[in-house]
């Protein structure tokens, strides 16, 4: 039996951390002896964890990273869970932090480093005076971290195309798509929507919109309430619902009363019903900076929805349902494609296309990674 090691920041609702959530318990028991390593501190419960352990897997919490010291315990964590723990795969989806979990996995003699790219940029956006200097130090620690993670690891492998570029910068790597069960965001015929959404306040009789995602600057929540703003002025039938928390939240909600449309709008915060929730609306926006290439727009496809995205997603990610707008649009623009896609109709899916999301063909992929080792 093979010692299997993963990294990641948490066990929570982010799309990172759903691939890692939706591939442990579908990974051959008999096979593998699984351990996941998250930055999280001793104590602090995650969305998902006991669904993990329940499946007979170890969580080991590292500790978070908020903070220069809380960093350095990280590392002095990680070491030591490395030089102990006779792993044979350790599998990481730190982003740039892979740099360091595989440069330790390598020093401590773990032969197969498997490093995994999901985002195609940083999210790191400082602001103030000391902005430009910031930003100066990290464009050279993502430097250093991209050369250590490609000299560290045995195996690279990326979400998309996009993420693989940003990551290996010329490097060959491994494509494996983020794999959904599919059918769980089928709902069956006799599913009570406005019932459903009625208990989350919304309307029956209006048109809905929904967003899922964190409240982050990625995913461009204060941009998202222009476009809502600007669609009220087209027509008043919708409401819009975003499922998620985030750093943003509190400026998001702000931003809403700001320009009129607090009354249009659901904050739901993290919700373990997204397949339900999904099923009570109409169209999907995601007005992201940068992807990856999202969970949650597969999800959507999956669940029947048409989706209105920024053009700095991928295409990889179109399964049938997908229009894409360019983030130099107006809100005005975006509104408009949004008004339109509300009064579509259901879209037909690729099958061949939504078939490579399975996630049983994404644990297929891995397990062969893993067996080959």
């Amino acid at each position: 039996m093979k010692k299997l090691l993963f990294f990641s920041h948490g066990l929570s609702a982010n799309g990172i951390e759903t691939f890692l959530y939706n591939i442990l318990g579908r990974l051959d028991s008999t096979k593998y002896d699984i351990t996941v390593v998250i930055a999280i501190d001793e104590g602090e419960s995650q969305l998902h964890e006991q669904e993990v352990l329940d499946a007979g897997i170890k969580v080991i919490h590292a500790g978070d990273l908020d903070g220069l010291w809380k960093k350095l315990a990280y590392i002095r964590n990680i070491k030591r869970i490395l030089k102990t723990g006779g792993y044979d795969i350790v599998h990481s989806n730190m982003d740039l932090l892979n740099g360091i979990t595989l440069h330790y996995a390598k020093r401590f003699k773990v032969p197969v480093r498997i490093c995994h790219a999901h985002n195609s940029e940083s999210q790191y956006a400082p602001k103030g005076l000391k902005a430009a200097v910031l930003m100066g130090v990290h464009k050279l620690y993502s430097r250093i971290m991209k050369k250590s993670l490609i000299s560290s690891s045995t195996v690279l492998l990326s979400c998309s195309e996009l993420a693989g570029k940003y990551f290996y910068s010329g490097h060959d790597f491994k494509i494996i798509y983020n794999g959904i069960d599919l059918e769980k965001f089928r709902m069956p015929q006799n599913f009570d929507r406005d019932g459903y959404s009625a208990r989350l306040g919304m309307e029956a009789t209006s048109k809905r919109i929904v967003s899922v995602g964190r409240l982050s600057m990625q995913k461009n929540p204060l941009f998202a309430m222009e476009i809502a703003a600007a669609l009220k002025g087209i027509r008043d039938d919708f409401q819009y619902v975003w499922v998620g928390s985030g750093e943003l939240q509190e400026e998001t909600v702000q931003r809403a009363r700001e320009l009129g449309v607090e009354d249009k709008m659901v904050f739901t915060g993290v919700r373990t019903d997204v397949p339900q929730l999904l099923n009570c609306c109409d169209c999907f926006l995601m007005p992201s900076l940068f992807e990856g290439l999202p969970f949650s727009l597969i999800e959507a496809q999956a669940a029947g929805l048409n989706c209105v995205v920024s053009d700095t997603v991928t295409t990889m990610a179109d399964i049938g349902a997908v229009t894409y707008c360019p983030l130099s649009g107006s809100a005005r623009d975006w509104a408009q494609l949004v008004s339109e896609t509300l009064d579509r109709p259901k879209p037909t899916l690729d099958a061949e296309k939504a078939a490579l999301f399975d996630v049983r063909n994404t644990v297929r992929q891995l397990e062969e990674i893993y067996d080959e080792a």
